[in-house]
């Protein structure tokens, strides 16, 4: 027997299935980050001196993106709610970014406006 679902409840689902794809679009996002910089730091030049500021700054931006996948890993065993993912996706937007490319600028731009359509 089917039940009526209140429109505020609908929006509510619809809200929690578009925040969760942002989660995610946010998560996969960081791993291909991560991927480029690892190969990058891979390809580089030979012999490294330690002063070398370019290598180091890969070397920081790549420790900084695991750091932050491990805490996402983290939370994935958590049981999330629609405000956990409007807070997370709050702090990835106001977070120093990770990289210096035009896709994370866009995407943070993308999600900025989007996060503004969900209801509060």
């Amino acid at each position: 027997m089917p039940t009526a679902t209140s429109p505020r409840a609908v929006d509510r689902e619809e809200d929690l299935a578009l925040l969760k794809s942002l989660w995610k679009e946010i998560k996969n996002g960081l791993r291909r980050g991560k991927r480029v910089i690892g190969e990058e730091i891979r390809s580089y030049p030979t012999p490294i001196p330690r002063c070398d500021a370019q290598f180091n700054h890969l070397y920081e931006q790549q420790a900084r993106l695991a750091r932050e996948l491990d805490r996402i890993a983290a939370l994935a065993e958590k049981s999330l709610k629609r405000e956990d993912y409007i807070g997370l996706i709050e702090g990835f937007i106001a977070s120093a970014p990770y990289a210096d490319d035009a896709a994370e600028r866009r995407l943070r731009s993308r999600l900025k406006s989007e996060l503004s359509e969900v209801g509060k």
